[in-house]
C-alpha cells in the first residue's frame, strides 16, 4: 500500500516553515500519527486527494505554531473577555448556514471569516481586514484543496471571506468533525468521539480572543451543528452563551447531509461509500444530548428555536424573535443592513447550483428516519417536508 503522508516529515516541515517547535500540547503529535495513519490506510486517497490533505495539515498546523507564538508575544489577547456568544447549532441542513450568515450582517455582530481562521496571525485589525493579503491567500488555498468545485459551492459556499463553523477553528488542534467528513478515516473518528472536548473548547475561545485582540465587536455569532455532541463541554468554557437551536424534518437533513459529505469525499478519493456514513444515529444522538440539557432548569431560556420552514418564510421575523429573547438591541440599522443582505442572497440562490438529494440514495427510508428520529420530531414539534 502506497504511503502518501508522513507524521514526522509534517511536523519537521511545519516546525522548519515557521520557525517555531511549540505546540502548545505533548498530545498534538499522537493526535497527527493517528491521523495521518487513518488516512494512509484508510481514506484510499487519489494523488491529487493526497496531495490536498497534506496541504490542509500543513497549513493548519503552521498556523497552531503562529497562534501559540502570537499569544507569548501579545500578553493581551489572554485577557480578552469573550462574552455572551451567540451559538447557532441544532441539526445541520436546516438552515445553520443561512441564519449564521443573516446573523453576521449585524455591525455589532462579529463571526470568524474563512481566511483568519485558517491564518489567524498576526491578529486581524480593522483597518486593513477588508484588504487583507491572508484573503488572497486563503482563496488559493481553498481552490488547490479542491473546494472550490461547483457542486461542493452548490451545498456548502466556501470563500475567504464567509462566515465559517466552529469545526474550521478545531482543525488546528488536528481533533475536527471536518476530518471525518473530508476523508473515510473511521480510527479516527472513533477516537475522536471518546476525547474530552473541554480542552478543544478551551482552545476554542483562545481563538476568539486572538482574532478580536485588535478588532472587537460586541458579540460573537458562531455556529455548528457538531456542538450538539459536546453541549455540555461548550457550556463548561461559554456558561452564558446564547443557543439557537434550529429544527427541521430529519428525513430532509439526513439526505442532504450524506450528500454533502459523498461531494467532500469525491474530492480526495475516489472510492465511493454506500449507506448514510452513520449520520442518522450521529444526529439523534446530538438530539438527546440538547434534549436532556434543555430539561435542566437552569438552561431553559438559554435556547431560542428557529424552525427551517419558518425561517424561510420570515427571516427578520426570526431574527427578530432572537433579539427580544437574549434582550439584543436592534433597531431600523441594523435591519436594514440585514435586508439588503437578503435581497442579494435571494439573487445568488436563484443563479446558483442546486443541491438534490434522496434518502432512498443512501439505503434509508422515512419510516427509519422516524424509528430513530420520531422522539425528536415530536417533542420539538417538527414542521414534516413530506
Amino acid at each position: 500500500m502506497k504511503t502518501f503522508l508522513d507524521a514526522a516529515t509534517l511536523l519537521r516541515e511545519a516546525q522548519q516553515s515557521t520557525g517555531l517547535a511549540d505546540w502548545g500540547s505533548d498530545q498534538l503529535p499522537q493526535v497527527l500519527a493517528l491521523l495521518v495513519d487513518a488516512l494512509n490506510q484508510e481514506a484510499a486517497l487519489h494523488e491529487r486527494g493526497a496531495q490536498a490533505a497534506r496541504a490542509r495539515l500543513l497549513d493548519v498546523m503552521c498556523s497552531r505554531l503562529k497562534l501559540i507564538e502570537d499569544r507569548k508575544r501579545y500578553p493581551g489577547i489572554a485577557a480578552e473577555a469573550i462574552a455572551k456568544p451567540i451559538i447557532v447549532m441544532g441539526l445541520p441542513r436546516a438552515g445553520t448556514t443561512f441564519l449564521h450568515n443573516l446573523l453576521s450582517q449585524d455591525p455589532g455582530n462579529r463571526s470568524p471569516q474563512t481566511w483568519e481562521i485558517m491564518f489567524p496571525s498576526p491578529p486581524p485589525e480593522p483597518g486593513s481586514y477588508a484588504a487583507d493579503p491572508r484573503i488572497a491567500q486563503c482563496d488559493a488555498a481553498l481552490r488547490t484543496q479542491g473546494f472550490m468545485e461547483r457542486e461542493l459551492q452548490g451545498i456548502h459556499p466556501f470563500g475567504a471571506e464567509r462566515p465559517e463553523e466552529c469545526n474550521f477553528m478545531w482543525e488546528l488542534s488536528l481533533q475536527s468533525v471536518n476530518f471525518m467528513a473530508f476523508w473515510n478515516v473511521p480510527s479516527y473518528t472513533a477516537q475522536l468521539m471518546k476525547i474530552d472536548f473541554r480542552a478543544i473548547y478551551r482552545e476554542h475561545r483562545q481563538m476568539l480572543q486572538h482574532l478580536q485582540h485588535r478588532y472587537r465587536r460586541d458579540r460573537w455569532v458562531l455556529k455548528t451543528p457538531a456542538h450538539n455532541l459536546w453541549l455540555n463541554e461548550l457550556l463548561t468554557v461559554y456558561p452564558d452563551a446564547c443557543l439557537i437551536q434550529c429544527h427541521r424534518d430529519p428525513a430532509k437533513i439526513i439526505a442532504s447531509l450524506a450528500s454533502n459529505f459523498v461531494a467532500l469525499r469525491k474530492t480526495f478519493s475516489d472510492v465511493e461509500l454506500s449507506g448514510d456514513f452513520g449520520m442518522l444515529e450521529a444526529q439523534a444522538r446530538g438530539m438527546r444530548n440538547i434534549a436532556a440539557i434543555r430539561a435542566q432548569p437552569e438552561f431553559k431560556d438559554r435556547f431560542v428555536d428557529a424552525h427551517y420552514l419558518d425561517v424561510q418564510a420570515d427571516p427578520m421575523g426570526m431574527v427578530r424573535r432572537i433579539y427580544s429573547h437574549f434582550n439584543l438591541p436592534l433597531g431600523a440599522e441594523r435591519e436594514a443592513v440585514m435586508k439588503a443582505w437578503l435581497a442579494r442572497d435571494v439573487t445568488a440562490h436563484a443563479s446558483g447550483h442546486r443541491h438534490t438529494y434522496s434518502l432512498a440514495d443512501y439505503g434509508l427510508d422515512n419510516a427509519r428516519v422516524d424509528a430513530v428520529l420520531g422522539d425528536y420530531i415530536r417533542d420539538c414539534h417538527v414542521q414534516l417536508e413530506r
